[in-house]
């Protein structure tokens, strides 16, 4: 596996965290205020860049979340958020409203570029604390949007875009959850054969000093002993990769869920990752990983 493709295995590992209860889908528009136009909204969105360039993070951030009810179509907002938030220190907050901006605008490069930024940010913070560095990194300086921009000739093309991407993602969801359905099945029934085909050729164990032709035996050996075993998932989250300035759904996706354990000897509950890689349209495990144990 290439380096690039090792070092993408763990921006995406690092996209989620335990408690994140953060949802990437747009907030819905609060009742518009009688005699208020989108001119108007155009200048609060004016004032928040100004408290934004004097600092007053706390201020601005106030008027951006109100923006985005109102206007739940403008990444603009959502991205000047995410600035604020991180000035906050509040990353996860931030990523989320990153993902939605480059959601409803794909093409949009500023909130393309600012997630790119956080996602190296968090890729070496984790690089840091699995090497035990102890010197602190320094924050990402994020761009803030400094207007915006509308296309009201474009909004019917833009809603079918947006309507397609949504129908794209709910196909890629439910292939993805099939495919973890039929991944526990396996487990439950003892059948390594079919367990392994769930798995990538390209899978990377969570042990780093495993290579992957004994990570199948461990496994086997694991599969075959167990009695009684049975593997439930549930809350299963599903958070695609973007494909460039095309906004598609690409091939890869981050998948966080509670997997259920119990055999005749043991049970457990954790909240699990997996990062899935889309060949010849079946989702196959590339990574997985367990967060944390309840």
């Amino acid at each position: 596996m290439s380096d690039k493709k090792i070092y993408k295995l763990l921006v995406f590992s690092l996209l989620l965290y335990a408690n994140s209860t953060i949802s990437l889908r747009a907030e819905p528009s609060s009742a518009p205020v009688p005699g208020q136009t989108v001119a108007d909204d155009k200048k609060r969105f004016d004032q928040a860049l100004l408290l934004s360039s004097q600092k007053q993070w706390k201020q601005a951030e106030g008027i951006y979340r109100d923006l985005i009810k109102r206007q739940p179509l403008w990444p603009e907002a959502r991205n000047n958020l995410a600035v604020a938030l991180l000035k906050a220190g509040q990353l996860d907050e931030a990523r989320a409203f990153l993902e939605s901006a480059v959601i409803s605008s794909p093409s949009y490069r500023i909130a393309q570029h600012n997630r790119s930024m956080l996602y190296a940010y968090l890729a070496a913070q984790a690089y840091n604390e699995v090497l035990d560095v102890e010197s602190p990194l320094k924050l990402p300086e994020l761009e803030l949007i400094q207007k915006i921009e509308l296309a009201p000739t474009d909004t019917v093309e833009k809603g079918d875009e947006q309507e397609s991407l949504a129908m794209q993602l709910r196909e890629h969801s439910m292939q993805v959850n099939q495919q973890l359905e039929g991944w526990s099945r396996a487990w439950s029934e003892g059948d390594f054969e079919l367990y392994v085909q769930f798995y990538s050729t390209r899978f990377v164990p969570s042990d780093s000093q495993q290579t992957l032709a004994e990570w199948k035996e461990n496994r086997k050996a694991r599969l075959n002993y167990a009695q009684g075993v049975k593997i439930d998932i549930d809350q299963l989250r599903v958070f695609f990769e973007f494909a460039g300035e095309s906004g598609t759904a690409g091939e890869y996706a981050l998948v966080e869920f509670i997997q259920y354990y119990q055999s005749a000897t043991y049970k457990d509950k954790v909240l699990k990752q997996v990062y899935m890689h889309r060949q010849q349209n079946n989702w196959r495990i590339v990574s997985e990983r367990t967060i944390k144990t309840f």
